[in-house]
């Protein structure tokens, strides 16, 4: 079946979009959103804590948690807003087709600036393409390349989605240290944050579920860009857009804490530059922040079966008590007598 058409679509679009709750309320209220999913110990998604079972902290200092909404997959369908017949059932309307609406926006976005070999790029599309020939009739998917060289944008056209990951090659080149493609940004600019921040703002109004799923080996960044990362995660949180990642690099960590800033001085860095790092912990950062999942290894076909299967996950939001003054704020979320569940949420936000 065909997708709706786009008229429709942006209708529903736009409709979905009045209601979805942002970081500032009408009333002036600035509220922080904190997605949270927690496993249980074999890895699954525990879906059916309420807002009791939680306690959350600013700066080490507990919060009140003001708003609570569990996520669950399927929670986020576009809803029924046709206008009633004025004249009811005395003149009953002719059966129309029904019309399909997009329940699931998958965007796949390939890194191609940060995939060293063809080989893993042939493994990448090949077990992307897997699962582009199981979607959904509800299913609209796009492929992205953070080159920009390859892009089709979400549609339920398995053959125009296999065909654009046929297409895609590596042929990004590298020129004192910028990668260069064909994205229209600024020497100055992150290309995969650039990417990202794109593709987030656009998938903003979109109904159903919203993912991306970013393949990538890690993100070069300076010392002195760390906040932006953190800045893609508030922009997803607010658009309900989760971010998975699948790490190609490959490269063991143990666990790591803290904001992105600290984290990018401790982690494992790979082809770095002057003041310049490929830091694979941003990918976890994104995942985590935004109640998506990360993954690393070089099993693809199983690692994209696993990020492409929706999780029920929480929103916890709060009013900071904290002045706005730019700094960076830890956050920590715990659940109260549930020891045996592991919590995973974003590391805090800038209080700009």
């Amino acid at each position: 079946m065909r997708a709706v058409t786009l008229l429709g679509l942006i209708s529903i679009a736009v409709a979905i979009g009045q209601d979805q709750p942002g970081e500032v309320f009408k009333s002036g209220v600035t509220m922080v959103q904190v997605p949270v999913v927690v496993r249980d110990r074999d890895g699954h998604a525990v879906g059916d804590l309420k807002k009791d079972d939680f306690q959350l902290f600013d700066n080490g200092k507990r919060v009140e948690i003001a708003g609570f909404s569990p996520e669950t997959p399927g929670s986020q369908l576009a809803p029924d807003r046709s206008l009633p017949d004025p004249d009811g059932a005395a003149n009953p309307a002719p059966a129309a087709a029904p019309i399909e609406v997009p329940e699931r926006f998958v965007a796949y976005v390939l890194d191609d600036a940060s995939m060293a070999t063809i080989a893993t790029l042939q493994q990448v599309r090949d077990a992307a393409a897997k699962q582009i020939e199981a979607m959904q009739p509800g299913d609209r998917i796009a492929v992205i390349t953070t080159s920009c060289s390859t892009r089709e944008d979400f549609t339920n056209d398995r053959a125009k989605l296999l065909q654009t990951l046929a297409r895609i090659q590596l042929t990004i080149s590298r020129v004192g240290g910028v990668m260069l493609g064909t994205c229209r940004i600024s020497r100055t600019q992150i290309l995969q944050l650039e990417v990202l921040k794109d593709l987030v703002k656009r998938m903003a109004d979109l109904p159903g579920q919203r993912t991306i799923l970013l393949i990538s080996s890690g993100f070069r960044i300076g010392r002195d860009r760390t906040t932006e990362p953190s800045d893609l995660i508030a922009a997803a949180v607010h658009a309900k857009v989760a971010i998975s990642a699948l790490d190609t690099g490959g490269s063991p960590r143990g666990p790591q804490v803290g904001d992105v800033s600290s984290r990018l001085s401790r982690a494992e860095t790979r082809d770095s530059g002057p003041n310049v790092y490929v830091n694979p912990a941003v990918l976890e950062d994104l995942a985590r922040g935004t109640a998506g999942q990360y993954l690393e290894g070089n099993d693809y076909a199983f690692n994209f079966r696993k990020l492409s299967t929706p999780e029920s996950y929480y929103v916890l939001s709060f009013v900071p008590a904290a002045k706005a003054d730019g700094t960076f704020h830890r956050l920590k979320v715990s659940l109260d007598k549930k020891s045996r569940f592991t919590v995973e949420a974003r590391a805090g936000y800038y209080a700009r």
